[in-house]
């Protein structure tokens, strides 16, 4: 019985590491809502530009947006701990410039970015949401719309393939 008591402490205690000190030490895993920068990077500017006048409507918009995350930037299973360090970059302009890996909390913040700072999107719109994958946190973006909500996960397109939604 004691082993067993062990046991249920050791994951009682990784289910508290992952789920909540991670989030409180990672950058863009916070337990609520995302917060545009004060200052945003004119790199952004232009893209958010460059989206918008590609789009007509909130879905063209967020679609646009999500495809460029995704072609920018890639995730992958077992390189989230290889790239470990990567995870708590905070500079935006930095991890603008640098395509290539980024974790989930990157590719999720630059997407919200990127919608938040849009003429169809209010910050409030987008939800960060986590979720327990492959033994490790996992977060993707629940995006509002005016058909309703749907789910944005840049990160999974990169392992899985998943399609916007």
């Amino acid at each position: 019985m004691l082993i067993l008591y062990m046991l249920l402490g050791v994951i009682a205690f990784y289910f508290v590491l992952i789920f909540v000190v991670l989030r409180f030490i990672t950058p863009f895993m916070g337990f609520l809502f995302f917060y545009l920068p004060k200052q945003m990077p004119q790199e952004v500017r232009d893209k958010i530009a460059e989206l918008e006048k590609q789009s007509t409507t909130p879905e063209q918009y967020l679609k646009a947006a999500y495809d460029f995350v995704v072609s920018r930037w890639h995730a992958g299973r077992f390189a989230t701990v290889r790239y470990a360090p990567l995870a708590f970059r905070n500079d935006i302009s930095s991890i603008w410039n640098q395509p290539g890996y980024a974790h989930c909390n990157t590719q999720n913040y630059i997407l919200f970015l990127l919608l938040a700072g849009s003429k169809f999107f209010k910050p409030t719109d987008i939800k960060p949401k986590c979720v327990f994958f492959n033994f490790f946190i996992h977060q993707y973006l629940e995006v509002t719309l005016p058909s309703g909500h749907t789910s944005a996960d840049p990160a999974g397109a990169s392992i899985h393939g998943m399609p916007l939604g």
